[in-house]
């Protein structure tokens, strides 16, 4: 029977490994086969270790879920920080580039994350909010990209690059797409083009606020 106590934090190097080997195990195990049909026997079993230590470790299934998934999503918050930083010093169509194949990157080396993330009946432990922390993140991207975007209008831009990076991932394991290295491309116009507007609204904003501030002069 699994130990329904608090999970066992690891505090040797030993039990640090053994931690990575269970959630290694798991991701394979929730990309082959998604969130209901894996089980913790299946998980123990791919990692070769007993049901017992991964119970100590995970006394439930949702909470391997949910550290994969904080693990996830803490990896693409440092990714998208580190675009922010380039930002200043790329261009529109640069930018658009790295937004379109982030998160298609993210998808081949981490399969399990979309499945994870998309079990809708799961409560998964610092989970809660992912598609919101990640919204905060492209906000900020924009906001270099655009320093005179206010950051509600940015935020509310931020949903829209969101759903388009989720469209990329579909787009790139369509297939009825018989030339994915030129279809993403194509893909890559469409983001450009948004953050194009992006940027003049920003633009026309600060042009208006001006434009206003001179009126009352």
């Amino acid at each position: 029977m699994p130990n329904t106590d608090e999970a066992k934090a690891p505090r040797r190097a030993r039990g640090h490994a053994r931690v990575a080997s269970l959630l290694e195990a798991a991701s394979a195990e929730f990309a082959e086969k998604g969130y209901d049909a894996t089980t913790m026997t299946a998980i123990a079993a791919r990692a070769e270790s007993s049901i017992g230590s991964l119970y100590q470790f995970f006394p439930t299934k949702e909470q391997v879920a949910g550290t994969l998934i904080e693990q996830y999503v803490t990896e693409l918050e440092a990714a998208f920080d580190r675009l922010s930083k380039k930002v200043p010093s790329l261009d529109v169509s640069a930018v658009a580039g790295r937004l379109t194949t982030l998160f298609v990157a993210f998808r081949t080396t981490h399969p399990a994350f979309v499945g994870l993330v998309d079990a809708h009946d799961v409560v998964l432990p610092g989970g809660t909010g992912v598609r919101e922390r990640l919204r905060e993140r492209i906000a900020s991207v924009l906001a270099a990209l655009a320093p005179r975007l206010s950051a509600k209008e940015a935020l509310f831009r931020a949903v829209v690059v969101q759903h388009l990076m989720k469209a990329a991932v579909k787009l790139s394991h369509d297939a009825s797409v018989v030339d994915h290295h030129a279809a993403i491309p194509e893909f890559q116009h469409l983001v450009e083009h948004y953050l194009e507007d992006v940027m003049e609204a920003a633009r026309g904003r600060r042009t208006g606020a001006a434009q206003r501030g001179a009126a009352l002069k």
